[in-house]
């Protein structure tokens, strides 16, 4: 993807930011003649490496680069200059896995401008809550309780939050993110980060004992072991999903007319639970169930699916089994049952209408409210074989039309208030 005019500038201005930075504090180091610990600087040096590469994996599609803890430690010990020229350092070093590409990336592979960027960004991002310190009169090297836990939280707190405002803030110039879309992901991983502050704090203490450089580098060991363990689970997870995109796929080769409609579904769905601020947890139960909503389409005559005409009712009955089929299909795949009635009542509407029919005109749960917005605008504005998909103005006019009978009024106005600000945003 091309990057805009604006991104390139914005990109620009920070690396230029970001490189006076990195002299300027590569400059203090050396004036202080703070490098004849050897084997400290070589600790940190280790530290910050290991931090870079090996992420932890939240989700299988989503890693925390955990550098945070290990400049959050230096800044507290030994001051941010000191933190900046040990990340700078550390770059000749470590490996990135985080594209999805299978590839790993160094400094030696990566595009300069990349490289110059990601450091320019952490440097930003640790010189500005260490100004907010200095101007607070908090030196670093004080680990004495309970003054220390205020730098901690603000080193913690501060750098996520610029390095992540400066990440969303080029995907929005670049037109990748709305600011909505931005603002949700950098307030969902507030809390993981707040969760590593003690690590940060306690990697400092052991800093401030003797020899306790390299005890530093013993407590990594369990950590490592630790973020194996996780990993090992989040690839059990990913076989599972890969499963599950397999039997997507056998489903979708019936009716080349719905080939990415799940997808398309799933990335809906996903983003409006997001805009809703849902757990991750329920959020990973959304996915499944978007993702496997139509399989119960395989059990469906192929004419039927391929009709380029309206179904007759004896058709539309034999369609109308789908979600019921799609539940019998997933039965042996242990998945939760919040999922399970997500795939069965994702035609049942918000006024209790709709199918599979019920004895009572109780709405569905959130999770199928979630799905049917999404379902119903990507069949609107997708191709069928008997009409050429919808603009997204009209589909979005008969979602408001239909909210409070068919729709969840505040699913609908949240989903159409991203459609609408994401094309604002690419205008």
């Amino acid at each position: 993807m091309r990057m805009k005019k604006r991104a390139v500038a914005f990109v620009a201005l920070t690396n230029l930011i970001g490189l006076i930075g990195i002299a300027l504090c590569c400059r203090q180091v050396w004036l202080e003649g703070r490098l004849a610990h050897v084997s400290v600087l070589v600790s940190m040096l280790i530290l910050c490496t290991l931090c870079r590469s090996f992420p932890i994996y939240m989700r299988a599609d989503q890693v925390i680069d955990v550098s945070i803890l290990s400049m959050v430690a230096i800044c507290l010990y030994e001051g941010p200059a000191m933190a900046v020229v040990m990340y700078a350092a550390s770059s000749f070093f470590s490996v990135d896995r985080s594209a999805g590409d299978g590839k790993v990336y160094t400094i030696y592979n990566m595009p300069l401008y990349k490289t110059i960027f990601n450091l320019a960004n952490v440097t930003m991002a640790v010189l500005l809550p260490a100004a907010l310190c200095g101007a607070m009169d908090i030196l670093p090297g004080d680990l004495s309780f309970p003054k220390v836990i205020v730098p901690t939280v603000i080193y913690s707190v501060g750098a996520f939050c610029v390095n992540a405002f400066m990440m969303m803030l080029l995907f929005y110039l670049n037109g990748q993110i709305s600011i909505r879309e931005a603002f949700s992901q950098i307030l969902g991983l507030t809390p993981n980060v707040l969760a590593a502050v003690p690590i940060s704090l306690l990697l400092a203490l052991l800093y401030g004992i003797p020899s306790g450089e390299w005890i530093v580098l013993l407590m990594l060991l369990p950590l490592m072991l630790a973020r194996y363990a996780w990993k090992l689970y989040l690839d059990s997870k990913s076989q599972q999903m890969r499963m599950i995109q397999v039997l997507v796929s056998t489903m979708e080769a019936k009716d080349p007319y719905t080939q990415g409609h799940s997808k398309r579904v799933c990335e809906y769905a996903v983003q409006i639970a997001r805009a809703k601020h849902l757990h991750e947890s329920q959020i990973e139960h959304i996915r499944e169930g978007a993702m496997l909503h139509d399989l119960g389409k395989i059990g469906v005559d192929d004419r039927i699916l391929r009709k380029p005409g309206p179904l007759t009712d004896e058709e539309r009955a034999e369609m109308e089994r789908h979600p019921e089929i799609g539940v019998a299909i997933i039965r042996d795949l242990q998945l939760k049952p919040d999922v399970v009635e997500m795939i069965r009542n994702h035609h049942r509407r918000y006024d209790g209408g709709g199918y599979p029919h019920r004895d009572t005109a109780e709405m569905p749960d959130l999770y199928a409210r979630i799905l049917n917005v999404a379902d119903a605008y990507d069949a609107m504005t997708s191709d069928r074989p008997y009409r050429k998909g919808m603009p997204q103005e009209v589909a979005i006019q008969i979602l408001r039309e239909n909210a409070g009978t068919q729709f969840d009024p505040e699913i609908v106005e949240v989903f159409t208030h991203l459609l609408e600000e994401k094309t604002e945003a690419t205008a």
